[in-house]
């Protein structure tokens, strides 16, 4: 086999790797969850093998290897190495203001585990109506949230939750993040789905966004730009109402994502 045979697979070859049959195997190369390259001189589109072998190893026994959960202080080193990664050290919370949150209100932090390994995380806050808004018009950014701001989640009383991050390894390949953000967005939707069901009255979820990435991951998910809330350029607001109708299409959401999975 020639170098550049080595470095892919044909579309057999590929389908055969990941344990798929011929329809699942080009339906998630349609959804882009799949890489596919058309070499020069060749009608074939051919699999990237590095990336292949990846997801290969990612979709063997997802069940036991995908972990969704509260995040531990173990977790929470680890997904503080992933926001160095990606925003840089001057963003990251401390360890121990990490911990310190997360006594507070237990469900702030929730990690993404890939073979024990943290790949991704979620995090959420309940904080004071005058806080939350200067955070939404950027009279405040979210390295200002501190111990004090951080509310616990109660039943039978209406809040809003300000949903922090959504963030997946950036140190990974392009189709490994899309493939994990779907399945952490899946499990989410279930820990929303959990707490409504629960008594907990959460009322609305709000976001920020200060990259076409996340602005697009945003809309996808239903979110609407509050227009004319943000003071500072480049630094987005967005809303999403979590009534019946809000929480429906979440759940459609989750069963698209299922049925990518």
């Amino acid at each position: 086999m020639n170098n550049q045979g080595s470095q892919y697979y044909t579309a057999s070859e590929a389908q055969a790797k990941l344990g798929l049959s011929k329809a699942q195997f080009h339906q998630k190369v349609r959804q882009g969850l799949i890489p596919k390259v058309i070499m020069p001189g060749r009608k074939q589109g051919m699999y990237p093998r590095r990336d292949i072998d990846a997801l290969a190893l990612s979709m063997t026994s997802q069940t036991e290897a995908y972990v969704f959960s509260r995040s531990t202080p173990a977790d929470q080193v680890e997904e503080m190495a992933i926001d160095i990664r990606y925003w840089g050290r001057d963003f990251v919370i401390s360890l121990a203001e990490r911990i310190a949150f997360q006594q507070k209100c237990s469900f702030t932090f929730h990690s993404f585990k890939v073979r024990d390994k943290v790949v991704g995380y979620v995090s959420m806050f309940r904080l004071p109506d005058s806080f939350l808004d200067a955070l939404l018009t950027g009279q405040k950014i979210e390295r200002d949230i501190t111990l004090r701001e951080v509310l616990p989640f109660v039943r039978l009383e209406p809040f809003a939750i300000f949903l922090d991050r959504i963030v997946v390894d950036s140190g990974l390949s392009t189709h490994l993040r899309r493939l994990y953000a779907g399945t952490m967005i899946f499990h989410f939707i279930s820990v929303l789905s959990y707490l409504l069901a629960n008594d907990y009255q959460i009322t609305h979820l709000y976001a920020i966004s200060t990259t076409q990435q996340v602005s697009n991951l945003l809309k996808r998910l239903g979110f609407q730009q509050m227009t004319g809330k943000s003071l500072v350029p480049g630094r987005l607001a967005f809303e999403y109402t979590l009534d019946d109708a809000g929480l429906a299409h979440l759940q459609a959401l989750q069963q698209e994502f299922r049925h990518r999975l």
